[in-house]
């Protein structure tokens, strides 16, 4: 059977879950991979086994890591590519040759029949028919809903580095009346271990990405809101698309979750716009 934007639909939001379970795979990974340097810190120089078998454990995480990474980066290839040929296939009249299915269908990592369970006929709700006009609203619509979860998400993330700050403070003021020499050098070797958590698990990175993606994609919006008073002239869709696509690639995955809690928010949203944006054309004709 030829692939359709609904197929295609189905095909992205089954590999993006799949993307995400294994990104808290590597989120969960790499606290693990952390452990074993931090408890290293406090086991004495004596027990020479114990810390041999802490970097063996070490080095079986860093191999899990590597290997969850591979399948992540495969997931997620998949899942945009399924996005990409979602909006293409939805948005212009034009088909997608039997070669172009063919390389679609090599990159998924999950099955038809796991596909089929996420189709959602409802999933853009444009009401143009096929051609510029159509691409640019369901583009406008990916943006809105992009530019709100990528928010949230780097306030998630931007949460997370205030707690390790406040735990790193609480534990040093704690501390503070009992320190001696040996345990200040244990502190800092402890706060050193869970400075290279943050950092391997790349939650400033994330926060900082999150945030530049909501950016961007809000100046893509308000592109599509310029192009809409001007006829989508198709030249200014198509960067357009170009752009919101690097955006989103170029962005780490949603936070678990928020799309869950915000999904009816964002529904009334968009409906919202629509009927105004239908008014104002009506106003200016």
């Amino acid at each position: 059977m030829s692939l359709t934007s609904e197929n295609l639909i189905g095909y992205m939001r089954a590999e993006f879950k799949k993307s995400a379970r294994l990104r808290n795979w590597l989120f969960g990974t790499q606290l693990s991979a952390a452990l074993p340097a931090a408890i290293s810190i406090v086991v004495p120089e004596t027990e020479e086994v114990l810390i041999y078998s802490l970097a063996v454990l070490a080095g079986a995480l860093l191999i899990a890591w590597c290997t969850i990474n591979y399948f992540y980066l495969r997931t997620r290839s998949a899942a945009n590519a399924a996005r990409r040929g979602a909006l293409l296939l939805g948005g212009l009249p034009d088909q997608l040759s039997t070669s172009e299915i063919q390389s679609l269908r090599e990159r998924f990592t999950v099955s038809s029949e796991q596909a089929k369970k996420y189709d959602d006929f409802n999933y853009y709700a444009s009401k143009e028919v096929p051609g510029a006009a159509r691409l640019a609203e369901m583009l406008e619509e990916s943006a809105l809903y992009s530019h709100e979860l990528h928010r949230l998400s780097a306030m998630v993330m931007f949460g997370i580095i205030i707690i390790f700050t406040v735990v790193a403070l609480a534990i040093a003021i704690v501390t503070t009346p009992y320190i001696t020499r040996d345990t200040a050098f244990i502190i800092a070797r402890i706060f050193l271990a869970a400075l290279v958590f943050v950092l391997s698990s790349d939650v400033l990175g994330a926060w900082q990405a999150h945030l530049s993606a909501a950016k961007d994609i809000e100046k893509i919006r308000q592109r599509l809101m310029t192009a809409d008073r001007a006829g989508y002239p198709m030249s200014d869709v198509l960067l357009a698309m170009t752009d919101y696509n690097a955006a989103i690639e170029g962005a780490p995955e949603i936070v678990p979750f928020v799309y869950q809690a915000r999904r009816k928010h964002l529904d009334q949203r968009w409906n919202d716009y629509q009927n105004d944006r239908a008014y104002d054309r009506e106003s200016r004709q």
